[in-house]
Parts: C-alpha cells; sequence; structure tokens
C-alpha cells in the first residue's frame, strides 16, 4: 500500500478499530498501532455496553464476545432504597473485552488495515507544522512511519495527546480511580440489570458495580474522585464486599477469579481534539461519560466520525485542521450537549450530601434517571416542593437553572 493516502491510528481498543473500519469504508489505507503485543489484554472496565453505540457505528456486535444480555439498571440510594429501570427487550450487553477488542481488531484487519503491535509512539513526524507521521519504537529499532492523518485512540494517557499539546495532563479530580474483581460464584438479585451503588461512605464521588455476566459470574467494581479520597479504590471495595447488605446477601460466597485496574477521565471531552494533520477519539478525547463512566459506545460512534472524515480529508489533501474540524462538528451534534449537561449535573451531585440523594431516590423513577444522565428534563419538580424538604428543594432549583426539571 502507498502512504499517499495512508491514515494511522495508533490505539487498537474499540475507538482504535472503529477508526480504522471508518477509514476503510471511506477508501483510505490504514495502519494500527499499539504498544501492546496482545489486544485486549489486560481488561480495565466493567464490560457494559448498549446496542445504540455499535448500531450508529454500523458495527455490529462480536456474538462470540457476549457473556450477557442486558435490559436496564438498578440504582440504589446511600440508604439502599433502589430504583429500577427495565425495557421490555435486550438494551445491551455485557461481553467479554479480550474476545471483543481483538475481534474489532481482527475485522479491521480483514477489512484491509495494516498492523504494527508491540510498537511505542515516541515522536510526531511534523512538516511546516502539520503532523505528517509518527516515530515508533518497536522491537528495539526506531522507525518513521509517515501518513496524511494520525489518530490518537491510545486511551486515558494518551501520548498522541500530549504530543499534540492537545491535553497535557490531567488533574486529580479530572480522573476516576478505578478497581474491579471478576467474581464467581455469585448470587445476583437480577441477572439482566446493571446494579449501582452510590453514598460517600461506600464510594467517594463514585459508585459500585455489578454487573452481572452470565455463568453465576459478576464483574463487581468501583469508581472513586480523585483527590477527595481517603483510602485506596481496593479498600473501598473490600469494605463493601465484607460489611455491605447488599454484598452480605449477594456476594457472600463470591470468590475473585480477576482483579482489574484502570482509570476513567470524568472531566468531560477536551476543548478540542483536532489539530493540523491529527485527531482525538475515544479516552484521548475525553468521550466518557462523565456520570456513567460509560465509554465504548461514545468511542466507536465518534471513532466511526473520525475515521471517514480523515479519508476523505486524506484523498482531497486538506489535513489542516479547519478541514479535519468536521469531525468535532458532527460528533459533538450528536453528543456534545448531553456531555456538556451531565457534566453540570456531575458537579451538583457531588455537592449533594447523602441524606439528600435518599430524598431525591424517593421521587425518582427509572425512565427520570435516564433522562437525567443523558442531560435532559424531568418533570418531578412538584413531587420534591412536596416533600418540604429543604435540601432537596434547594437540589430542585439548581437542576432548574440547568433546565433539567
Amino acid at each position: 500500500m502507498s502512504d499517499d493516502n495512508r491514515v494511522i491510528v495508533v490505539g487498537a481498543g474499540p475507538a482504535g478499530s472503529s477508526v480504522a473500519l471508518g477509514a476503510l469504508r471511506a477508501g483510505s489505507d490504514v495502519t494500527i498501532i499499539d504498544r501492546k503485543t496482545n489486544v485486549g489484554i489486560p481488561v480495565q472496565c466493567g464490560e457494559a455496553i448498549g446496542k445504540t453505540g455499535p448500531g450508529l457505528a454500523e458495527i455490529e456486535i462480536p456474538e462470540e464476545s457476549i457473556r450477557a444480555p442486558l435490559r436496564g439498571f438498578r440504582v440504589y440510594s446511600p440508604g439502599l432504597l433502589s430504583v429500577d429501570y427495565a425495557e421490555k427487550e435486550t438494551s445491551g450487553y455485557i461481553v467479554d473485552r479480550r474476545v471483543f477488542d481483538k475481534e474489532l481488531f481482527v475485522r479491521a484487519t480483514e477489512a484491509g488495515a495494516d498492523s504494527l503491535l508491540g510498537a511505542r509512539v515516541i515522536d510526531l513526524v511534523r512538516f511546516n507544522g502539520t503532523v505528517t507521521g509518527v516515530i515508533i519504537r518497536h522491537e528495539g529499532q526506531r522507525k518513521t512511519m509517515k501518513a496524511n492523518v494520525v489518530v490518537g485512540a491510545d486511551g486515558v494517557n494518551s501520548q498522541i495527546a500530549r504530543l499534540t499539546g492537545l491535553r497535557n495532563s490531567y488533574k486529580p479530580s479530572d480522573i476516576d480511580s478505578c478497581f474491579a474483581y471478576e467474581m464467581s460464584n455469585c448470587n445476583l438479585d437480577v441477572t439482566d440489570l446493571m446494579q449501582f451503588l452510590l453514598g460517600s461512605e461506600v464510594s467517594p464521588r463514585g459508585y459500585i458495580w455489578i454487573f452481572p455476566k452470565g455463568n453465576n459470574r459478576a464483574n463487581v467494581g468501583i469508581g472513586i474522585g480523585g483527590g477527595i479520597e481517603t483510602k485506596t479504590a481496593k479498600e473501598y471495595l473490600d469494605h463493601f464486599l465484607q460489611n455491605h447488605d447488599v454484598a452480605k446477601k449477594q456476594l457472600s460466597k463470591a470468590r475473585v477469579i480477576e482483579t482489574r485496574v484502570g482509570a476513567l477521565p470524568v472531566c468531560g471531552p477536551n476543548k478540542t481534539n483536532v489539530v493540523d494533520g491529527a485527531l482525538l477519539v475515544g479516552d484521548a478525547a475525553g468521550h466518557v461519560h462523565p456520570i456513567t463512566g460509560g465509554g465504548m459506545g461514545y468511542a466507536m460512534v465518534c471513532g466511526n466520525i473520525a475515521g471517514r472524515v480523515a479519508a476523505e480529508c486524506s484523498a482531497k489533501g486538506k489535513v489542516g485542521s479547519s478541514h479535519l474540524q468536521q469531525y468535532e462538528k458532527e460528533w459533538r451534534k450528536l453528543y456534545g450537549a448531553e456531555f456538556d449537561q451531565s457534566l453540570k449535573l456531575r458537579e451538583l451531585l457531588l455537592q449533594t450530601d447523602d441524606a439528600t440523594l435518599d430524598k431525591l431516590g424517593e421521587i425518582v423513577t427509572g425512565e427520570s434517571i435516564v433522562k437525567m444522565t443523558a442531560g435532559k428534563k424531568v418533570k418531578i419538580f412538584m413531587r420534591a416542593m412536596a416533600t418540604r424538604d429543604r435540601k432537596l428543594i434547594a437540589l430542585m432549583q439548581e437542576l432548574r437553572k440547568l433546565r433539567m426539571v
């Protein structure tokens, strides 16, 4: 293949493979580079994905990766008031990321993408300020690879984000630290709902999750906010498993079969994800929901857009930021308002004490939680007023300012 119309994708996760597939469909040559030698390993998330993202990206979820169907969720307030949301049909899945990531990567290579694993990007190639390729280290050798467009899909600690100057670092408050176990011998109350537990005692500025994985297995994890915690994520999770009523009921006989560690950017998308000759997608771009921490679906949709736009600009030989900006316009049209509103809601909820969260749990429904986390308006103001709870009413007033109630 020629380098005259080539897109280099750094990162072989769902974001990177989606970029590659989008670029290949649009007629570009593609090379995927990843520093790992085994795509999908290690697993660093809860492995939940909805149908919507892959559907919009026109990418089928690999059947062999599916471990359990999902219809919705159950949320526990700090005082253990639970609110359920369940659709009639399957709306998502728990997948095995080892299989999921690998199969998407394989699809990209089968569609024509070149690949280079075990290669670390150490610098960018530039000409007159425009990114024109990457410098990598692979098997002890330094090598220059040229391309019309370089796409950074290399995660929360993105090297491409740093080298382009699109994001140099995160503040501690921008990141949630995550720790999780895959567990066997679980006795879950619900096997097609994700469970979330809130509260400053169990998970400050975050939540604990219990995701069913079929065959009496579950992913059990925690995400906590940086800079305010008094214990490590592992300590909080272990305390939950040993002492919490929900854990005692559903996980008392469970056994750890895998440990996982990761980090999530929860500060919303970068101000811009485009420079001359390069762009960012997925965790590198901040495409992670500020409240739920979900990112796979967004990564696949935005990745597909990024790949198509990169290929179209590459084919025209117009790869300046003004042309690649089409990618920013398209993904922000889809998700910009949702991310903005969700980030504001997150900041507001961080200031809300556990007692008020319990009161909120008494008046919300599963449907209203879905709308709120999507940044949409919910009709709960009058129910809140009827409680005559001063703090809850104050919370509603703030939500009214955000036009969310």
